[in-house]
């Protein structure tokens, strides 16, 4: 083999390394992006359904023990429930994609929302500010975990 042979070689196996590395580099890159996507897609139906749960509690609240309007009283707790469902689905995609940390702050943030849904209505408006601070505590769980802390 002459030299012109193995500088072809050479520049051919050089090629062929180049590929195989930016294709692993690409899909581990790719891998990483999908993954920071479906976890910050799934922290935000959480969210939602956490705050759309506690904006339920709060009005129903404000209507006291004894609403005058029985319908709005059980649509209220009708929106608690499903967000409640909601957050319990979230919650298993979150555990799915996210650290530890994040898992632990989002369970935390569910039981803080059935004590919620449980509580009796004297007991509401400390339960609702467990429940933000469970949120804030999972919120910040999560900036770690995305890198935007």
């Amino acid at each position: 083999m002459g030299v012109g042979e193995w500088a072809a070689f050479t520049a051919a196996f050089i090629s062929g390394a180049n590929i195989v590395v930016t294709a692993v580099l690409t899909r581990s890159r790719d891998r990483t992006s999908w993954s920071r996507e479906a976890l910050s897609d799934t922290l935000v139906a959480l969210l939602e359904a956490s705050w759309r749960s506690s904006d339920a509690a709060r009005e129903r609240h404000g209507l006291g023990t004894h609403p005058g309007d029985a319908q709005i009283a059980a649509r209220l707790e009708d929106t608690m429930e499903a967000a409640f469902a909601e957050l319990r689905t979230s919650l298993t995609r979150l555990r799915l994609f996210a650290s530890e940390p994040v898992g632990a702050a989002g369970v935390d943030l569910l039981i803080r929302h059935r004590e919620l849904r449980d509580a009796p209505m004297t007991d509401q408006p400390a339960r609702l500010e467990a429940v933000g601070a469970a949120r804030r505590k999972l919120i910040q769980a999560a900036r770690r975990d995305l890198k935007t802390d």
